[in-house]
């Protein structure tokens, strides 16, 4: 099959439903992670390993590693991710839209990953719901979660789903002033006083300074890219490690896609 780049990324993914992963490509990243200089966490589990003062390992690259499921077509290529990284031994955080959740077939997609030992939290976009409307996003929020916990009860952390075209920044509904308040969130379902992944990485990068890193498809395109990001990391730092699915499809050629990616024809 010829391999391509879909010009209108919304219509392709909808129009072609089932893609999958991009295997040997992504199999970098594993194999990279499997050697034992990093020590790997899902989100929720590296926020209590923060509370227990054992996140920071002094020799070994902390890896907290979670994927951002942006469109209903990303649940299938998100499967096939948390599959490889369960049979290499891993586990991570997948963070979904509550349009990844639309129909039946849809969730059992997620519920596959949950049983495979993975986490799933929130990945929320209400301020672009509500159009600024704050008061309302909040409400949303709180709506939001209340239904994702409908079929996934063991939501407890949350990261803005980035909509980049709106104008709107998504965790404005958590800050009073440009500062953020913990509370905010705390006070519509998630009690963790760093739940919000954009604020425990500020934490993070207050703490550690140069010793945090946040590694996504802004920096990386491909497994190779991934791998070579992991290695820059030394003994002592925390990484924040991300991926969106979406960019792992079998029918994309890598090469392409970092020409598009960085020339921001989608952003």
């Amino acid at each position: 099959m010829k391999k391509y780049i879909p010009m209108d990324l919304a219509f392709e993914h909808y129009s072609r439903l089932n893609h999958h992963l991009m295997a040997a490509e992504y199999s970098k990243i594993c194999a990279e992670m499997c050697k034992p200089r990093y020590a790997c966490v899902p989100l929720y589990e590296s926020l209590c390993l923060y509370d227990q003062g054992q996140l920071y390992l002094p020799e070994q690259v902390r890896v907290i590693w979670v994927h951002d499921i942006e469109r209903p077509s990303d649940n299938y290529l998100a499967r096939e991710m948390a599959e490889m990284e369960h049979d290499f031994g891993f586990q991570s955080s997948y963070n979904i839209r509550t349009i990844c959740t639309a129909t039946a077939e849809l969730r059992q997609e997620l519920q596959a990953i949950r049983e495979l030992g993975h986490e799933i939290q929130y990945q929320y976009e209400d301020l672009v719901i509500t159009q600024g409307d704050l008061e309302a996003a909040r409400q949303s929020f709180r709506d939001n979660l209340t239904q994702l916990r409908q079929y996934f009860p063991e939501i407890k952390a949350a990261f803005a789903h980035g909509v980049y075209k709106s104008g709107f920044d998504s965790t404005e509904i958590f800050k009073e002033d440009g500062v953020w308040k913990p509370k905010l969130w705390q006070d519509l379902g998630l009690r963790h006083p760093c739940a919000e992944l954009y604020y425990f990485m500020s934490v993070l990068k207050s703490e550690f300074d140069s010793s945090f890193h946040y590694f996504g498809e802004s920096s990386c395109i491909g497994g190779e890219e991934f791998a070579e990001a992991l290695r820059s990391a030394q003994e002592g730092d925390i990484v924040v490690f991300l991926q969106h699915p979406t960019w792992w499809s079998d029918s994309y050629e890598v090469s392409e896609l970092k020409k598009v990616v960085r020339g921001k024809c989608f952003f």
